[in-house]
């Protein structure tokens, strides 16, 4: 049998062909999207892009990650730096005398802070969302010990309405302390003693 092609049927193929392939009309295809840079290493990450969503959450929104080096929870850090820390993340210090001496009880110093301490208070505002007053740090006229404020471990956060209430709901009911307060205990060791003018916190 002689078998010859049939030019129709092969018409017929390459205009398939040709309807497959993508119509460019002169433009040219767009690019990738660069990768984002890399977060330099350091205490604070702040990463912030688009976020792909399912159809019915679509947007663009700016995503925001905070963290901090929990292997230098004990480093001892400076006033000013301390005091600087805060203020970016919207927490606010004050004393009686609007002053930072260390050796004088009625001024709040943050100098010789633990880092962990601070950055613990940090996480504290982001978590509840409160308003967060640091009214007592490292300054003189605390008491004494091993974990307290001289050595770093403990800071004095005002009361207010919100942060009342976040502390008695997140935190567990431990004991009341031989003063009348009331104290309540965040694992693994944390504790918060509420005083009549503010919260005396250790964060260990």
């Amino acid at each position: 049998m002689d078998v010859r092609p049939s030019w129709r049927g092969l018409a017929g193929i390459g205009t398939a062909v040709l309807i497959s392939l993508p119509i460019q009309h002169g433009r040219n295809p767009v690019p990738p999207p660069s990768p984002p840079p890399a977060a330099d290493p350091g205490v604070g990450v702040e990463v912030r892009g688009e976020v792909s969503l399912p159809p019915l959450l679509a947007g663009t929104f700016t995503a925001t990650v905070r963290t901090w080096d929990t292997t230098a929870a004990d480093e001892r850090i400076g006033h000013a730096r301390a005091a600087g820390l805060l203020l970016d993340a919207g927490v606010r210090w004050k004393s009686t005398e609007d002053c930072a001496d260390r050796r004088r009880p009625y001024c709040t110093s943050l100098e010789a802070i633990r880092y962990g301490t601070l950055m613990r208070t940090v996480d504290l505002r982001r978590d509840s969302g409160c308003p967060v007053t640091v009214t007592g740090g490292t300054e003189t006229g605390h008491a004494d010990g091993r974990y307290s404020h001289g050595t770093g471990y403990k800071v004095d956060l005002a009361h207010n309405r919100c942060l009342d209430a976040y502390v008695t709901r997140t935190y567990r009911y431990w004991r009341t302390r031989a003063d009348g307060a009331a104290l309540y205990r965040a694992a693994p060791s944390d504790v918060w003693a509420d005083e009549p003018t503010h919260w005396d916190v250790l964060f260990r």
